[in-house]
This record gives structure tokens, C-alpha cells and sequence, in this order.
């Protein structure tokens, strides 16, 4: 298939053309959250916030609850945003080393069977999705570059039969509002 008509079959599936007015965030009480969910879980592809507040002490007891006996699964791109907070901490710091060392620890604690690389669709429908979430919601540079970060691990989710789970409820609720065939699962640090 050329890279046209890829592209073409992209946008016939994810409609951008469809949508016009901004996105409103849902009422939380629509939003599936982990408290209210029972075992057995789903296939869990965690976003990188699950990764942050667990290195900072800060992740619910329940949500460890779940990852302890849910099927965990990663994503290169979380890899890379962790990776990107190596170089963006102060090295002046006293505790930037360490906190390095533990990022070095988190990513090298991942099995490479369970860590999923987006491919050329997820990527190209990603960016269509992280466009639109750009105009309708008019984004400066920034905002589309976390949003496009958050389509990749959403779609490649999607595509790979998992859920996200996330703390990171305005991006998530919005891609999934675009894309509802996507599966995404909320917790709060507070619990």
C-alpha cells in the first residue's frame, strides 16, 4: 500500500473532518477508574505517569494491587519520556544522580517480550489524532508534542488489545473521546 493511500485509509477511519467544535472534558463520574474495577484486570500498558509516581513514592496501594496481578506491558515511547527526564534534570543537584540511577533501574526492570514499539500506522494515526487535538483544542508546539507522545501509547495500546492506565485524565479522556474504541482506565494518587 503506497503511503497515500495509507494515509488516505487513516483519515477515512479517524474523520477529522467530523470534528469542529472543541472537546469538554467528561464528568469523571463516566470515567472508569481502577477503585472501581474488580479482578480479574485487563492487559495493562502502563503511561508514564504510573512510572513517575511509583518513583516517587506516591502510587495508591490499589493501584500496586493491580499491578501486581495484572499483565503488565510498556511502551518504547514511556521509555523514551523517562529517558528524556535524564537529561532534562539538573546534574548541579545533589540527588540528580540517584534519581538517574533509578530511572536507569525502572527501564532496565522491563521485559523487551513486553514492551511494544508504535509501527508506521500507530504513528501515522497518532498524528492525525494529535493534530486534531491541536486544532480543536488549540494547542501551542508543546501541548502537540505531549499529545502526539500520548496518541502513540494510546493507539499502540489499542492496536496490541490493552488498556492505558494513567493518572493523566485530560489527555487520555479527550483521545478517547476521538477514538472511543480505545481502552483507558484513570486513578488518582489519592485514594
Amino acid at each position: 500500500m503506497s503511503s497515500r493511500s495509507a494515509l488516505e485509509q487513516s483519515l477515512r477511519r479517524l474523520k477529522p473532518e467530523k470534528h469542529l467544535k472543541a472537546l469538554t472534558y467528561r464528568n469523571r463520574t463516566k470515567l472508569p477508574f481502577l477503585v472501581d474495577l474488580k479482578p480479574p484486570f485487563p492487559k495493562l500498558l502502563l503511561d508514564t505517569t504510573v512510572y513517575i509516581d511509583t518513583l516517587q513514592g506516591k502510587i495508591p496501594d490499589g493501584v500496586t494491587i493491580a499491578l501486581r496481578a495484572g499483565s503488565l506491558w510498556h511502551s518504547s515511547v514511556t521509555e523514551a519520556e523517562l529517558a528524556a527526564l535524564s537529561g532534562l534534570l539538573n546534574p548541579t543537584r545533589s540527588d540528580t544522580e540517584n534519581v538517574v540511577a533509578r530511572i536507569g533501574e525502572t527501564i532496565g526492570q522491563r521485559p523487551a517480550h513486553r514492551t511494544l514499539t508504535p509501527d508506521r500506522e500507530i504513528w501515522r494515526e497518532a498524528g492525525i489524532l494529535a493534530g486534531l487535538l491541536a486544532r480543536l483544542q488549540s494547542y501551542g508546539s508543546g501541548e502537540l508534542r505531549k499529545a502526539l507522545n500520548d496518541a502513540l501509547i494510546f493507539l499502540t495500546a489499542s492496536k496490541h488489545g490493552c488498556t492505558v492506565i494513567t493518572r493523566n485524565i485530560r489527555d487520555f479522556d479527550l483521545l478517547n473521546q476521538l477514538y472511543p474504541s480505545g481502552y483507558v482506565i484513570f486513578y488518582d494518587t489519592q485514594w
